[in-house]
């Protein structure tokens, strides 16, 4: 694979990115920062266009919207807050809470989107307004990672308590108890047919249950330290991995083999796949944007 640089933060004091989205069209690439600021990027030119202040504490998750008109974050101020993307101004609705926040999922032909928080909750939002439509008592502990149903039927929820729950957005009951390990899971990525959520394990290891059987599982191993991102390619057929331990791999889901392992300076914070599917991206805690070609 092939490394290009795009962006990278410079200065005194190292300041880490911390989570990436990126537009349907792959013509901009949103990065937090643990200092606060959204970082909007120009992959194309490698041009920052503009930084995005507003949050008081590091940025924890973020997403595209509208057709990536709009950008939704969370953060550790206790925050989610929707911002427009062309002109780069935040929307004064803002949806708050008493713990830190630090996942978060949309699904736009619904118009809502899920925020996940330090002590458990998980707030269904609406993605016009920004007001809560529901509090769901998910987890004991941090929400790790949030996924919707394709369809926009059932939210997926995970925790560092060890398990994965599947909930209705209908009635907001739960519907399946699927995952209980002592292991903390730290990221989570779902199959676009909605078959099986790949879990990264504070161990190292990512697992692989199936929704329709939670006896069906498959272990990936490779990593030796905290999986702290996963993606899936639009496909399907393909998952990238970044770990602390300062690794990307790239894993074939129809062998559950990995074909490439790359070695990276630092801990990786975030992956997120280009809609073409041709590569991705991947921010550290160096502070640096990275594309990664697999031609």
């Amino acid at each position: 694979m092939e490394k290009r640089i795009l962006f990278r933060l410079t200065g005194v004091k190292q300041v880490p990115l911390t989570h990436l989205a990126i537009t349907p069209k792959g013509d901009r690439i949103a990065c937090g920062t643990s200092d606060a600021r959204i970082l909007l990027i120009n992959p194309t030119t490698r041009k920052l266009l503009r930084s995005l202040t507003g949050h008081q504490s590091m940025i924890s998750s973020l997403a595209f919207t509208h057709e990536g008109t709009r950008i939704i974050s969370s953060s550790w101020d206790t925050t989610t807050r929707l911002w427009s993307s062309t002109k780069g101004s935040q929307e004064k609705s803002v949806l708050n809470h008493t713990s830190e926040m630090k996942a978060l999922a949309v699904h736009d032909k619904t118009a809502r989107g899920a925020v996940g928080t330090r002590d458990g909750l998980v707030k269904v939002f609406s993605l016009k307004s920004m007001k809560c439509m529901r509090n769901i008592s998910a987890h004991i502990r941090d929400i790790s990672g949030l996924a919707f149903a394709s369809d926009g039927t059932y939210l997926i929820t995970c925790s560092w308590d060890g398990s994965v729950k599947v909930w209705d957005l209908n009635s907001y009951n739960l519907l399946k108890d699927l995952v209980r390990q002592k292991e903390r899971i730290r990221s989570m990525s779902f199959l676009p047919n909605d078959s099986r959520v790949y879990l990264g394990l504070h161990n190292g290891v990512i697992r692989s249950v199936s929704l329709e059987n939670a006896r069906d599982v498959h272990e990936l191993k490779g990593h030796n330290d905290i999986v702290s991102s996963l993606s899936i390619d639009p496909s399907g057929t393909l998952l990238v991995s970044g770990s602390w331990d300062r690794t990307i791999r790239i894993w074939d889901l129809s062998s559950n083999t990995p074909f490439a392992v790359e070695t990276a300076g630092t801990g990786i914070s975030s992956l997120a796949w280009h809609p073409s599917a041709e590569y991705f991206y991947a921010t550290d805690f160096s502070g640096t944007l990275a594309e990664w070609d697999l031609s």
